[in-house]
């Protein structure tokens, strides 16, 4: 809506500057005063988020290993230089694939608790009342995202480890099984000596 009133704004400050008439001069001045708070508006809406609040939506879900069951580990997976992490979860147990958090205008941090769980506090930008929405819903700005925080609350037992650090860790278990087997079938051949 504001556009068409920029637009027939502009267009009458055009015509009463163009046409001589009587009250033209007044009335190109009120169409320059409209051309120039509907330009104005815009540039504030845009910048500034004007005609819109925020709303934000907390949400707390249970967090499972992103491993399995019996090792009770949080991954996540480093970008860039390594200071931003993308954490990879399951919040059930019987999820086969860890979902990896948004990384859009995101910040996440991990602290420990009793029982571990997740937090999501997304917080968007909505419309204020319905004349907001009429002047700029054309810029569908509705509901968009301003940050979001993820919060994983894991109890003391839990590691927080990068893919690659897990990755490792398979390995060395790989390894100390394979030397178990070794030394119990060694055990086996020395009882049946």
């Amino acid at each position: 809506m504001i556009i068409l009133i920029l637009i027939i704004a502009a267009i009458s400050f055009i015509y009463f500057n163009v046409i001589p008439g009587k009250f033209h001069t007044p009335l190109a001045w009120i169409s320059l005063i409209i051309t120039t708070l509907s330009i104005v508006g815009i540039v504030a809406h845009d910048y500034n988020h004007y005609g819109m609040k925020e709303k934000t939506v907390t949400v707390t879900k249970p967090l499972a290993s992103s491993v399995n069951k019996q090792l009770p580990i949080l991954l996540y997976q480093p970008l860039g230089n390594g200071t931003e992490k993308v954490y990879l979860y399951k919040n059930y147990d019987g999820e086969k694939k860890p979902k990896a958090i948004s990384t859009e205008k995101m910040s996440a941090n991990v602290i420990k608790s009793k029982k571990p769980t997740m937090t999501i506090k997304t917080t968007t930008y909505v419309y204020k009342n319905t004349f907001s929405s009429l002047m700029f819903g054309i810029f569908k700005h509705n509901n968009e995202l301003k940050s979001r925080q993820y919060t994983f609350k894991v109890p003391n037992s839990w590691h927080v480890l990068s893919v690659k650090q897990a990755k490792n860790l398979q390995k060395e278990m790989a390894k100390k099984q394979a030397l178990l087997k070794k030394q119990m079938l060694l055990q086996k051949k020395l009882q049946q000596k």
